[in-house]
């Protein structure tokens, strides 16, 4: 286990490369695999009930098992979205920024519930930036207000979480098109590591 405070990137290797990062990410799993068992054994008990013919209120048991479906898409698209975030946190380190402003609680904007800009300090912020978690973290912005970590590349994206690694959320700028000068100044290397990283195109 690295020796540095939870508020200190490590100093060198990419940002799964440290043990603290590599277990917020076994633990995210795990709670994934404890909500799909979870659903498969209710949707599994609502079958039963269902093709037993359950008295008269026989279709309560089928909203339950369409609900259960529901949900099992939205647990297997959070393993795909942790398996993405993995994929950024190979590549690129961790870097410590001063934080990030919220802007879609009052502007309400219709892409994404977390749509935020990150501070580069000074009283100067990155591009608009769409932000999207694996697992709701009830306290992220108060957490990430003054101090975040990031992992990745403004001009195509990367991983936003609290110091120490928690609440991964996997971002994107907001406005794709409006940074392709920027990109396409982007060197030979900056290129590889994005497209390693899966975050050279505009879909997610």
């Amino acid at each position: 286990m690295s020796t540095d405070g939870p508020q200190t990137p490590p100093l060198s290797g990419n940002a799964l490369d440290d043990p603290r990062m590599l277990e917020i990410c076994r633990s995210l799993r795990v709670r994934l695999w404890i909500r799909l068992a979870l659903i498969v054994l209710i949707a599994a008990a609502a079958g039963l009930l269902i093709a037993l013919g359950f008295g008269p209120v026989r279709f309560v048991p089928v909203l339950v098992w369409i609900l259960c479906l529901v949900m099992l898409q939205v647990i297997i698209a959070n393993f795909r979205w942790l398996r993405r975030i993995e994929r950024v946190l190979r590549v690129y380190p961790w870097e410590q920024r001063p934080g990030v402003r919220r802007l879609d609680v009052i502007e309400r904007r219709p892409r994404s519930p977390h749509v935020v800009k990150m501070s580069h300090g000074s009283g100067r912020w990155s591009p608009e930036l769409v932000m999207s978690p694996v697992i709701r973290h009830r306290t992220w912005e108060g957490d990430m207000a003054s101090a975040i970590w990031f992992a990745g590349d403004e001009r195509f994206g990367g991983i936003v979480a609290i110091p120490g690694g928690e609440a991964p959320m996997f971002t994107k700028p907001r406005q794709w098109e409006q940074l392709e000068s920027r990109r396409a100044k982007a060197d030979a290397d900056a290129l590889d590591r994005a497209q390693r990283a899966g975050i050279d195109r505009k879909k997610w």
